[in-house]
């Protein structure tokens, strides 16, 4: 196969998807331009697509084009209900799977491109049941805020969508002009390489450097609503290149519950990490299914106790999120509201931060002086000296010395590092009463992040309870928390 063939990819849509619509000011049909306009732009790579204007319903699928498709390294299937009711575009398909793929469930250059929502497609084939219940690229449709109907970004011209369809049609097409553009750089590299062997071992100074990198591990990253999709592909393309494991392959949206069951169940027993995006939007809820998605893999996550950890731009305000499932997603003392950057490097550093716990758990022990005190982290917020003078008391007895952080410490403040702080300690503990109860579950919040990252060698958290639990007087549940009274207070430091 000559490199020229290797670049080729083939389009394969419906024609009635391609008509230019009567007042528009565009010559040119939605999927012609889409074409186009994946062939523009800084850093792309020219590629060579086949896209036939020609050939019509009841024209002949003859070998010329069953040639194209053979020589065609990767397919772009624009899915639409048209595209579900051409036997030619289903013959294409089939043919292009037959002769490319391994498993033709998971044929990895097919590139699903939806222009309407899956789940508003009817009848459609086995073939592309099969491979859109683990392949999608891209969405072109998008849904307006309150709104029910759906849109087709671009359309009738990329500048013709009004401007949230207009940003949306050119956010989608760069990222699938960036995946289409480097897995064909991949295959243009393999066949060099494939050229260089056959003429013999190269120089030492002309070998090409391995891409591959240490398994750090593996994230099942959780399907998101409509309007989080971009954030979910920024955050696989930032962790694939750091050597972790991103799953689904796909995604769940063409499951039926007990396919997502099994598929999901799979996925999460690889998983060390499960991480998922939340925004106040619900999302839908797929036929059979009991909850939208983001409340099902989070359900599924905690049930199976996986390491969790939550992203959301900001917390939505008391009352913005009327679906009591769904906000409750946003009051685990897994949530982190910042900025998906920052979420991006606490993810990769957590699953570091795992390796190098395993490490020291096979380690040989290091032998520790019965006489040396250890370091348990308080967070005073009870206001009463007496009770701060008697719990500390307890701890002494118990050869432990309290470490808080000075007064007047705010907790983002970035001249300060609290984890540094907090890593000589052995456990955590917060001293608390309900005078001021909002203050103290955002504190407690922020201090079991820090060790959900694990990078801290305390493993457990106190709270002191004068009355009620942890879920009444906070408002959340977590395994890592240790509820105490002063009986129960000597017990935990003795665990320590």
């Amino acid at each position: 196969m000559t490199l020229a063939m290797e670049r080729e990819i083939f389009v394969s849509y419906a024609h009635a998807d391609n008509g230019i619509a009567l007042g528009s000011s565009t010559q040119f049909g939605w999927v012609t331009a889409l074409v186009s306009n994946l062939n523009e732009g800084p850093n792309v790579l020219k590629k060579e697509f086949f896209i036939d204007h020609q050939l019509r319903p009841g024209d002949d699928f003859g070998v010329d084009l069953l040639t194209r498709i053979e020589r065609s390294s990767l397919l772009v299937l624009l899915l639409s209900q048209n595209y579900v009711e051409s036997a030619w575009c289903g013959m294409e398909l089939d043919h292009f799977i037959r002769t490319h793929a391994n498993d033709p469930d998971k044929p990895a250059d097919v590139y699903v491109v939806e222009l309407v929502p899956y789940e508003k497609l009817n009848n459609i084939p086995p073939g592309i049941q099969r491979i859109r219940k683990r392949l999608i690229s891209s969405k072109f449709w998008h849904q307006p805020p309150n709104t029910a109907a759906y849109f087709l970004a671009g359309y009738p011209s990329p500048t013709q969508s009004g401007p949230a369809g207009d940003v949306h049609y050119w956010s989608v097409l760069n990222d699938l002009r960036s995946a289409l553009d480097e897995r064909l750089r991949t295959l243009r590299s393999g066949i060099a390489a494939v050229a260089a062997s056959a003429a013999g071992p190269p120089e030492e100074a002309h070998r090409v450097p391995s891409n591959s990198r240490e398994h750090v591990g593996t994230v099942l990253l959780a399907d998101t609503t409509d309007d989080l999709d971009a954030q979910r592909t920024a955050v696989r393309v930032a962790l694939e290149p750091e050597g972790i494991v991103v799953l689904p392959v796909g995604d769940y949206v063409g499951l039926v519950p007990q396919e997502f069951d099994a598929a999901f169940a799979a996925d999460l027993a690889q998983a060390d990490l499960f991480v998922q995006l939340l925004s106040p939007t619900v999302g839908r809820k797929g036929k059979g299914f009991d909850a939208p998605l983001p409340q099902l893999q989070f359900q599924r996550a905690r049930s199976a106790q996986r390491p969790i950890m939550q992203w959301c731009e900001r917390l939505p305000a008391a009352g913005q999120i009327t679906d009591v499932a769904h906000a409750a997603l946003f009051e685990t003392e897994l949530i982190r509201a910042t900025n998906l950057a920052s979420f991006k490097t606490a993810i990769v550093d957590r699953l570091h931060a795992a390796i190098e716990a395993r490490r020291r758990a096979t380690a040989p022990a290091e032998p520790v002086s019965r006489s040396a005190r250890r370091l348990v982290f308080v967070d005073d917020l009870s206001g009463e000296p007496i009770l701060s003078d008697r719990l500390r008391g307890i701890m002494k007895e118990q050869n432990c010395t309290a470490r808080s952080l000075p007064a007047n410490t705010a907790l983002a403040n970035h001249e300060f590092d609290i984890k540094e702080f907090l890593r000589p300690c052995r456990a955590g503990i917060t001293i608390y009463t309900d005078r001021t109860r909002n203050a103290s579950a955002h504190r407690l919040i922020y201090f079991l992040n820090q060790l959900a990252e694990g990078e801290l060698a305390m493993t457990r958290w106190g709270v002191y309870l004068q009355r009620g639990t942890v879920e009444s007087e906070f408002g959340f549940i977590s395994d890592e928390i240790v509820p105490l009274d002063e009986n129960g207070l000597a017990e935990f430091l003795r665990g320590l």
